[in-house]
């Protein structure tokens, strides 16, 4: 006798049977969609690379006409050695953030929620802008930029600002890698951290811009790791676009930059760059891999510390020059041979944090 299924059962067993033969398909979907998010990424990182590129000598003549770095540093050795520089066009770092944005808002088929574009591009804006007037005042008048505390405490009202943004922007973290961010989940508690975390990145981007390529070498490996450990996790894949981004924009900025040095980024480009990416990784609750990715920053920034408390304590120093690199621009290495020295830790560190912590 035939019996009379009721409909909801029939369409649950039409379900099933679809479920079923459709499963096979299932590691083909994923891999699909794993391309989908690669070519997102790729296409932020070429965008930036391309747009750099393009308008990079148009920005550098518009420069060369209107600022040039002035060799005035507080150590009358180290502005003999790097008295070629002078005159060399500055403010580079309006390229560095053209072509971040410019790739950061060309991203098909996987937007980027509009919360943390937006903070990303407001990071980029207001540190660049805080970056210029530093840049702008050495260019035009015989002082050596901001105070340190003007820049100081403008970087701080920043970051706190952009920190309570990224405490509402950011995901839920589910990794073993998201520790910190647990720890620090409150509002009263995260805003001091990241505050913390994009103030000492800020600075330590702009203490490795001093030699022609450093910092956007090591800019460039540190984006693209981020980016790499980023797009590893669902929940931080869109933000694998910005950091992708950054990469592209810093690698054409290299182009010009790279010894013999054609423009200098300045603080313009240095504290937006290291606040961007900073900003990034905060959003991705990775701003512990920051110092492995980035390890020639905190190499750089340690230096500058660690000259500064034995100077204290013994009255002698204990490197030649602060930070790192001056020291050993002091003992007559030759530029780029330092310069290739750094990047090459600057790209083990990213493979480690990359391929290790991802």
């Amino acid at each position: 006798m035939l019996t009379t299924l009721p409909s909801d059962s029939i369409f649950a067993a039409i379900t099933h049977q679809s479920c079923c033969l459709t499963h096979p398909l299932l590691p083909l979907l994923a891999v699909s969609t794993r391309s989908d998010l690669l070519w997102s990424i790729a296409l932020c990182a070429v965008v930036s690379l391309a747009t750099g590129l393009l308008t990079g000598p148009l920005v550098i003549r518009w420069l060369r006409r209107n600022f040039q770095e002035r060799i005035h540093s507080d150590s009358t050795q180290l502005n003999t050695l790097h008295a070629g520089k002078s005159g060399t066009p500055t403010m580079g770092g309006i390229l560095i953030l053209f072509a971040f944005i410019c790739g950061l808002l060309v991203i098909p088929g996987r937007p980027l929620p509009a919360a943390p574009g937006l903070l990303c591009i407001g990071t980029a804006l207001t540190f660049g802008a805080l970056g210029a007037i530093d840049d702008l005042i050495k260019a035009r008048t015989h002082k050596k930029g901001l105070t340190i505390r003007q820049k100081l405490c403008s970087q701080i009202v920043l970051a706190g600002i952009i920190s309570i943004g990224i405490h509402y922007a950011r995901p839920v973290p589910d990794s073993p890698t998201d520790q910190t961010a647990d720890a620090v989940s409150s509002l009263l508690l995260f805003v001091p951290w990241s505050t913390i975390v994009l103030v000492a990145m800020s600075n330590a981007v702009n203490l490795t811009d001093g030699l022609d390529g450093l910092a956007a070498g090591c800019l460039t490996t540190a984006a693209a790791a981020l980016a790499w450990i980023l797009a590893g996790h669902t929940e931080t894949q869109a933000l694998a676009l910005p950091a992708a981004a950054l990469a592209g924009s810093t690698l054409s900025f290299l182009g010009f930059n790279r010894y013999p040095a054609r423009v200098f980024m300045g603080d313009t480009g240095a504290l937006a760059s290291g606040a961007v990416l900073a900003t990034i990784a905060l959003l991705g609750n990775r701003e512990l891999l920051l110092p492995i990715c980035g390890s020639v920053f905190l190499i750089e920034t340690t230096s500058v510390i660690a000259q500064v408390v034995w100077f204290r304590r013994t009255k002698t120093r204990l490197l030649l020059c602060s930070p790192l690199h001056n020291h050993f621009v002091f003992r007559k290495v030759p530029e780029p041979t330092i310069v290739y020295c750094f990047w090459a830790v600057s790209c083990v560190s990213a493979v480690i944090a990359g391929i290790c912590l991802d």
